[in-house]
């Protein structure tokens, strides 16, 4: 059977991902947690802005940085061959946040079914990990790749009553609302971390945490490019 995340990747990322020789060592990988309201993207977004502007123009296959979170999701459901509209939902539905929407697919499935779709989540994530130069926002992905030398694991975090806030600014949501979508939310992603690692999540899988009601997206984005070249990764 013809491998598809194989083609997948190389197809994505480049020739890179393909084996040459000795094997390519994992990583750099930068994981991003973060409690419901904290909102990772624009982090991920800043950094990857800022460690491209360091590429060296002069390596051709060096490679940018970017990051991944959809596309975890749209992998997944292509190596389980699921319903191309159910796949087409997932990708294009702006309503539903992708926690929501990997729980309640697990919801009609056996649990076979299940144990089957964490398996090639966690796949999928690893890979991403394996071929460097990634940023993995949320699923689980400090714990698949905690045993990759050249990572790093972040987590967000903040007081409730300023992440129900920016989810009312940010979704124009009533505070009632907003509240009731925080605390839906955040036993979502510890639902789903449950069912990926058969435990609940603790902290011992990151490097460190940072209150997101603190600092600026970009003051964060240069804190983890700062431990970034502490660790090595850059």
């Amino acid at each position: 059977m013809e491998n598809r995340l194989f083609e997948y990747m190389n197809k994505r990322i480049g020739a890179d991902f393909i084996h040459t020789g000795s094997p390519k060592e994992a990583g750099p990988v930068i994981t991003i947690s973060r409690q419901t309201g904290c909102g990772a993207r624009g982090v991920a977004w800043e950094i990857c802005e800022e460690l491209n502007k360091r590429k060296n123009p002069s390596v051709k296959t060096e490679g940018n940085w970017r990051y991944i979170s959809r596309e975890i999701l749209q992998e997944s459901a292509e190596q389980l061959n699921l319903d191309p509209t159910a796949l087409k939902n997932v990708i294009n539905d702006k309503n539903r946040g992708m926690m929501d929407q990997i729980v309640g697919a697990l919801s009609t499935h056996s649990h076979k079914s299940d144990k089957k779709i964490m398996k090639t989540v966690q796949d999928v994530i690893r890979q991403f990990a394996n071929n460097g130069k990634v940023i993995i926002i949320g699923r689980g992905g400090a714990s698949i790749c905690h045993d990759i030398k050249r990572s790093l694991h972040i987590r967000l975090v903040a007081p409730e009553d300023w992440r129900i806030a920016e989810i009312a600014r940010r979704m124009d949501f009533s505070k009632a609302y907003a509240n009731e979508y925080v605390r839906k939310r955040d036993e979502e992603r510890q639902l789903l971390l449950t069912k990926l690692f058969g435990k609940k999540p603790d902290s011992s899988s990151y490097d460190i945490e940072m209150n997101r009601s603190r600092f600026t997206e970009k003051e964060l984005a240069d804190s983890i490019i700062q431990l970034a070249l502490i660790k090595g990764l850059i």
